[in-house]
C-alpha cells in the first residue's frame, strides 16, 4: 500500500529510482505492448505500475500525494514495509500446505499470487507484483485516494474525556467513513459485474477469460478499462482486490480492535475499542447507510500528506495539492498499525514497526492482523455469495471454480454421479451412473426420471473451450469382477437402496474422476427401513470424499407444510442423518412428490460434490423442503438464503432436533443490512424459531434475505460479543421456508401504505421504517408475538 513518509531525502531516492528505471522485472508480462514501469519511491510503496503516454514529471506529481496502510512492498531496512498485504491475503485464501487442489475457500498457487501479489526479495524494490489486493497502490496513473483506505474519519469525544472540542463532529467522521465504504462496494460491484465474462450463458467456461498460464493479470486504469481490455478472471480479481485492500486498512487504521497505551486518552493516546467481531457496517453486500452502526468512539487517522504526517496534526503542506489539515486531530502516524512481520501460512506476527507507535501497545499488530484475515475471508464469502446469487447456482459455482483455480477449463469440468431411488412417479426407472461436465438441473432430473441426460449441441469440445469432452449415462449394474461375454450379461440394479454398488463404482472408476468430483443422490419413500441399513455405506462414502444427498418423499396420507421426519421412528434416525451430513451432503423430506425439482435446486446450491461449494457456503432455502443440518461448537455458522417479492406471505421455521441443543437464529435483510428477527431457541428458550413476513414487510427493492445459525465458542470473530451466540452441545436441528403469493396485493393500488412505509420502500434502505414505530413495524410485531413462546 501506499507509504506516506515521504521526506525530502527520499525524494532524491525517488528520482534516481525513475531515472534508471526498466521494464518490470517479473515471471509473467501481458503481452499488450505496453512496457510496464514499476515507479517506486521509499516513501511511496507502488508494486506494478502501468504509464502510458504519461510523462515522468506528470509522475512525480501524483507521488507527492499518498496514502498508506498496511505495506505493499518488501523494503524493511529504509521503509518499514515488509509486503503486509501480501501476506495477510496469502494466510486468508493459501491453501493448506501439501494441498494443491482448492475446496472453494482457498486459492491455488497461481490464483492466489493474482490476488495476493508476488514481493521481490528484501530491498529490492519494484522486483514484485502489487496483485489485485495492492492494485490501490499500483500508479494507473494515480494511486486511489483515502477513500480506498478508510482514512480522515477520526473523532474524539472530547467533552467526555475534558478535552478541547474536537475540529470534526462524530457525524462528520462516520460520513468520511460511509464514503470509504461505498468506494469499497463499487470496488466489489465492479468484480462481480467482470464475473460475468467468466462463463457464457450456458455455465460454459470461456477459455480466453481465465487463461493466466502465460500472462500474469495486469491491474491499472480502473476507471477506464471497463473489463474490455482485460479478461474476466482478471477483472473480477481486481475488483474483488481492491475492495479487500480497504478492508484490510480499515484494521490498521482505525482503532476497532486496538487498545490504548497507559495514561490518560489525548489526541497522541486516543481510545481503543478492543473489537474481535467484525464490523457489520463493512458487509459489503449492503447498501445501507452506516450511522446507526458506528460506534462512538470508533475513530481512523487524519493523513495530511507525506510530507506533515506525524505525532502531532499539521496543515497541508503546499508541495503536497489536496492535503488536509490535521491540526489539533488524531492522526495517521499515532493511529496506524501498518507495518511489521507477518507469516503468510499462519498469519502470526512479530517485529511491529518500525515508525507505528500504536503497534508496540500490547498485542496491537496482531490484533490488526488477525481481524484484518478473518474479515477478508468473511468478504470472499460475500463474494461467492453475491455471484452465486446474481448469476444463479449453475453458473455461479462454475465462476467461483474458475476464480480460485489454475487451470479451470480442464479443472472444473467432470462429474460422475450415482443416482439411486425406489419410489414415486418422480422417480421410475432404474438406477443410474452419469458422467457429467458440470452440475445442471435439468441434467439431474432426467437422470432422477431415468432418461439419459442430454447435454446438447453446445456441449463437449467449443470455440470457448477445447478442453471438454461430452458426458454420458447408463444403467447402474452390478460390479461383477469376473469376466463376462458383454455388457448385456451383467444384471441391472433396478431396485431397493444399492447404496453399495453406487459406492463401489464411483470408487473404482477413480483414476477418470477422482472421488471428490462424485455424489450419490438418493430419492426415497419415508417409511423405507432399508434406509437404516445404508448407514455404514453411508459412512464409507464420506470417508472416501463423496458427498450423498437423500430426499425423502413423503407418504401419501401426508397433509401440506413441513414436519418432522418421524417417519422411521428409530433411534437410530439421527445417526442416519448424521452420516449423510458429515459427507457435505443434504438430507431433506420433502413436502410434497412435485418438489424433486426444489430438492435438486438444494443440492445444487449446497454443492453437488466436494468439489462444487465449501462447507461455509450459504443455501438456498427453497420451498417445499425440510432441511436438516448439523452444527457443532467449532464449526462455522449454518446460513440459508432466499429471496422474497412483496407479494409474498413468507414463513421461516427452525427447531432442533436434538436434546440439548441451543442455539441463536438470525433472520437479517442483506441489503439493508438489518437483522429483522433474532431468537436463543433450544435448551434454555424457545422451542421453535418462527418468522413471517407479509407484503408489509418485504421492501420493494431487493428483497434477499438470510438465515444464520450459529455459536461463537470462546473468543470467536463472526459476528456479536460472546455471551450473545453461545451455542450449548452439538447436534442436528431443521429448517424450512414456506411462500405463499398473495395475488398482487397493492400493485394497483398503493394507497394501503402508511407515509412510514412509503419511505421505506422509495429509499430502499428499511431501516429507519423497521426501528421505528410505524404501522408496518406494529403490525410485524403482532405476527411475530403469537410465534416467540411456543
Amino acid at each position: 500500500m501506499w507509504l506516506r513518509g515521504f521526506f525530502g531525502g527520499w525524494f532524491l531516492f525517488v528520482l534516481c529510482h525513475l531515472a534508471s528505471s526498466t521494464i518490470l522485472h517479473r515471471p509473467r508480462s501481458r503481452s499488450s505492448g505496453i512496457s510496464a514501469l514499476n515507479f517506486v519511491s521509499a516513501a511511496l510503496a507502488v508494486g506494478t505500475s502501468t504509464f502510458t503516454g504519461i510523462s515522468l514529471i506528470t509522475g512525480f506529481s501524483f507521488l507527492l500525494t499518498g496514502v498508506t496502510a498496511f505495506g505493499t512492498i518488501n523494503e524493511p531496512t529504509r521503509i518499514g514495509q515488509h509486503s503486509e498485504h501480501e501476506r495477510i491475503t496469502r494466510a486468508a485464501f493459501g491453501c493448506p500446505i501439501n494441498v494443491a487442489v482448492s475446496d472453494g475457500t482457498c486459492f491455488e498457487s497461481l490464483s492466489l499470487t493474482q490476488l495476493a501479489g508476488e514481493s521481490g526479495p528484501d530491498g529490492h524494490v519494484g522486483r514484485g507484483f502489487n496483485g489485485g489486493v495492492g492494485a490501490p497502490d499500483t500508479l494507473d496513473p494515480v494511486p486511489e485516494g483515502p477513500e480506498a483506505h478508510c482514512d480522515n474519519a477520526d473523532f474524539l469525544d472530547s467533552k467526555f474525556f475534558g478535552l478541547d472540542e474536537y475540529p470534526q463532529s462524530r457525524h462528520q467522521a462516520t460520513r468520511q467513513l460511509q464514503t470509504c465504504i461505498d468506494h469499497l462496494r463499487q470496488r466489489f460491484s465492479e468484480g462481480l459485474d467482470a464475473a460475468d465474462h467468466i462463463v457464457d450463458e450456458h455455465a460454459r467456461i470461456v477459455e480466453k477469460e481465465v487463461d493466466i498460464s502465460v500472462f500474469y493479470c495486469r491491474f491499472s486504469f480502473p476507471e477506464l478499462h471497463l473489463h474490455i481490455f482485460a479478461r474476466g478472471k482478471c477483472s473480477a480479481i481486481e475488483g474483488f482486490g481492491r475492495a479487500l485492500h480497504g478492508i484490510q486498512d480499515f484494521y490498521a487504521h482505525s482503532n476497532w480492535a486496538d487498545s490504548p497505551a497507559e495514561g490518560p486518552i489525548g489526541l497522541s493516546n486516543p481510545p481503543g475499542l478492543g473489537r474481535d467481531d467484525p464490523p457489520t457496517f463493512l458487509d459489503l453486500r449492503a447498501e445501507n447507510a452506516i450511522d446507526e452502526q458506528v460506534p462512538k468512539n470508533l475513530s481512523t487517522g487524519c493523513f495530511g500528506g507525506g510530507l506533515t504526517d506525524g505525532p502531532i496534526g499539521q496543515p497541508g503542506h503546499p508541495l503536497e495539492p489536496g492535503s488536509m489539515d490535521c491540526t489539533g486531530r488524531i492522526t495517521h502516524h499515532t493511529m496506524n498499525k501498518d507495518n511489521g512481520i507477518i507469516d503468510p501460512y499462519t498469519g502470526t506476527t512479530n517485529s511491529p514497526g518500525p515508525n507505528t507507535p500504536r503497534s508496540n501497545i500490547e498485542d496491537n499488530f496482531e490484533r490488526a492482523v488477525r481481524a484484518a484475515i478473518k474479515d477478508s475471508q468473511r468478504q470472499w464469502r460475500f463474494f461467492r455469495e453475491e455471484i452465486r446469487r446474481f448469476y444463479g447456482t449453475e453458473r455461479g459455482n462454475i465462476i467461483i471454480c474458475s476464480l480460485v483455480r489454475d487451470d479451470p477449463t480442464h479443472d472444473c469440468y467432470g462429474r460422475r454421479i450415482a443416482f439411486v431411488r425406489d419410489a414415486g412417479e418422480e422417480t421410475t426407472g432404474g438406477n443410474r451412473i452419469a458422467d457429467m461436465q458440470i452440475p445442471i438441473h435439468r441434467w439431474l432430473l432426467a437422470e432422477l426420471e431415468g432418461n439419459a441426460h442430454d447435454e446438447g449441441s453446445g456441449e463437449g469440445p467449443t470455440s470457448h473451450n477445447t478442453t471438454k469432452r461430452r458426458g454420458s449415462s447408463g444403467d447402474m449394474r452390478e460390479h461383477i469382477p469376473l469376466p463376462l461375454a458383454g455388457l448385456d450379461d451383467i444384471p441391472l440394479v433396478s431396485t431397493g437402496l444399492e447404496f453399495s454398488t453406487a459406492l463401489t463404482e464411483l470408487i473404482r472408476n477413480s483414476t477418470a474422476i477422482p472421488t471428490n468430483k462424485t455424489a450419490i443422490v438418493a430419492i426415497t419413500k419415508a417409511h423405507n427401513p432399508e434406509l437404516l441399513n445404508q448407514i455404514a455405506h453411508i459412512f464409507r462414502a464420506g470417508d472416501e470424499g463423496i458427498r450423498v444427498h437423500i430426499g425423502l418423499l413423503p407418504p401419501a396420507s401426508a397433509g401440506s407444510g413441513p414436519y418432522r421426519n418421524s417417519l422411521i421412528e428409530n433411534p437410530q434416525e439421527d445417526d442416519l442423518i448424521t452420516a449423510v451430513l458429515r459427507t457435505g451432503g443434504t438430507y431433506s423430506i420433502l413436502h410434497h412428490d412435485n418438489d424433486v425439482s426444489s430438492f435438486l435446486d438444494h443440492v445444487i446450491s449446497r454443492g453437488l460434490t466436494n468439489y462444487d461449494n465449501p462447507s461455509d457456503t450459504s443455501t438456498l432455502l427453497s420451498p417445499g423442503l425440510s432441511i436438516s443440518d448439523y452444527i457443532t461448537p467449532s464449526s462455522e455458522p449454518r446460513r440459508y438464503n432466499f429471496d422474497a417479492t412483496a407479494h409474498d406471505n413468507i414463513l421461516i421455521s427452525l427447531s432442533p432436533i436434538s436434546t440439548r441443543l441451543k442455539l441463536k437464529v438470525f433472520l437479517r435483510h442483506v441489503r439493508t443490512n438489518f437483522i429483522v428477527k433474532e431468537l436463543d431457541i433450544g435448551r434454555g428458550g424457545n422451542a421453535t424459531f418462527v418468522a413471517e413476513l407479509g407484503f408489509r414487510d418485504v421492501p420493494r427493492g431487493d428483497a434477499w434475505y438470510e438465515v444464520e445459525v450459529r455459536h461463537l465458542g470462546d473468543g470467536g470473530f463472526e459476528g456479536d460479543p460472546v455471551e450473545v451466540g453461545r451455542l450449548e452441545g452439538s447436534g442436528l436441528f431443521e429448517v424450512s421456508v414456506e411462500v405463499q403469493d398473495v395475488g398482487g396485493i397493492g400493485d394497483d393500488d398503493d394507497d394501503y401504505e402508511t407515509e412510514d412505509e412509503e419511505e421505506v420502500h422509495r429509499e430502499g434502505d428499511g431501516s429507519q421504517g423497521m426501528k421505528g414505530e410505524s404501522e408496518g413495524d406494529a403490525t410485524k410485531k403482532k405476527m411475530y408475538e403469537g410465534h416467540e413462546e411456543l
